[in-house]
């Protein structure tokens, strides 16, 4: 498809994103199934605090900022984890992470509590759990949550997720679904992606293919200082660099304006969006999978 969408073209491009996702590890401690790791080398890195707090400090002027604290890896493994949300907190709209759960401890929990709004627990139903997400086992997971859960009374919002595969069984969905109705506040069923190495590529693809949101508010910043698309960037030609240029010369540079371009007319050439099925017609909302909105018992 060519031509102009004027819709796109008319959304105001804003002097810095308003949300930006802020890999603090790239490392892992599990090797989940359908992980799309299994695709990028070298996936063991962990943010220097240094370049963490210089970064925040850039961002603080933008308080209306969604801040997520994840991509590629396992946050809760970074050793100044519990440091790194005592300096973000209280600074934006809102801070998310998500975690495998599995390096979950009380100090951690208090610090996710006090410093968070929003926490997304990755997991599977218990049938499928110990053979899809290696080498983590069910019952020591399900405690974890359960235990933060009590911790947390209401405190910091909640989510599970699950992926689904060609292999996952509907009853498997409703004993997710049942399960945790009444004690988290959001249920989300993630469909897989990337499975044949193409990031953000959903089987069977997705028609028709719309101009993505995401290059108009969302930057992503590995954390070797390297900035991406979005979530489904995982080792693309990089954006920018952080240690070279500040976000905000980055959110404005050619490589910036050249991929809006791109989307605005649906000539996408770029390596990664062009392979993506995943994209973003409206902000915020992807359209794949199944989210589930409710009140925890006590929120």
């Amino acid at each position: 498809m060519t031509g102009s969408n004027t819709e796109y073209e008319s959304i105001p491009i804003p002097e810095f994103p308003s949300r930006i996702e802020l890999e603090l590890v790239s490392d892992c401690n599990l090797e989940c199934v359908y992980c799309p790791r299994h695709f990028v080398n070298d996936l063991t890195k962990y943010i220097d605090f240094d370049l963490f707090k210089r970064l925040i400090d850039e961002m603080t002027p933008y308080p209306d900022l969604a801040v997520a604290l994840h991509r590629r890896g396992e946050s809760l493994l970074h050793p100044q984890f519990v440091e790194c949300l005592e300096y973000i907190k209280g600074k934006f709209k809102e801070v998310q992470i998500a975690t495998n759960v599995t390096p979950m401890t009380e100090k951690k929990n208090r610090a996710i509590i006090e410093c968070l709004d929003f926490i997304s627990f990755s997991i599977d139903v218990p049938d499928r759990f110990n053979e899809t997400r290696l080498p983590a086992k069910y019952d020591s997971v399900e405690k974890k949550i359960l235990n933060f859960l009590d911790m947390n009374q209401g405190e910091v919002r909640t989510q599970v997720s699950m992926v689904q595969t060609d292999s996952t069984r509907p009853d498997d969905l409703t004993v997710f679904q049942e399960f945790w109705t009444g004690k988290v506040d959001r249920v989300r069923i993630y469909q897989e992606h990337s499975s044949d190495g193409a990031f953000g590529s959903i089987r069977g693809g997705r028609w028709p293919r719309k101009p993505c949101m995401m290059p108009i508010y969302e930057m992503l910043i590995y954390c070797d200082g390297k900035t991406g698309r979005c979530n489904h960037d995982w080792d693309g030609p990089p954006m920018g660099d952080v240690n070279v240029n500040t976000i905000k010369e980055i959110w404005m540079n050619d490589n910036y304006i050249n991929l809006r371009e791109q989307h605005s007319t649906l000539q996408i050439t770029d390596p990664v969006c062009s392979k993506c099925d995943s994209w973003y017609p409206v902000v915020g909302v992807q359209g794949t999978g199944q989210v589930i909105e409710q009140a925890a018992k006590g929120t």
